[in-house]
């Protein structure tokens, strides 16, 4: 079983901060913030299917793995 690399961790802990930001926020303040959890999900389900995921583009270009 592989290893996960750096730039995979850092693009979940990336999405998940983004969830669970607005899943807290939606819950603490205004429900409006319940679309960000449903614009990731969009994205993430999209990126399976065309190979692109906005995050781990960036991602990609910040962490420069050996």
């Amino acid at each position: 079983m592989p290893l996960m690399t750096k730039k995979v961790k850092l693009h979940d802990g990336i999405v998940g901060a983004l969830v669970l930001a607005s899943v807290g926020l939606g819950q603490a303040f205004d429900p409006r913030w319940y679309a960000l959890t449903g614009l990731v999900a969009v994205v993430m389900i999209s990126s399976a299917f065309t190979g692109f995921c906005p995050v781990h583009f960036l991602v990609s270009k910040v962490v420069k793995e050996p």
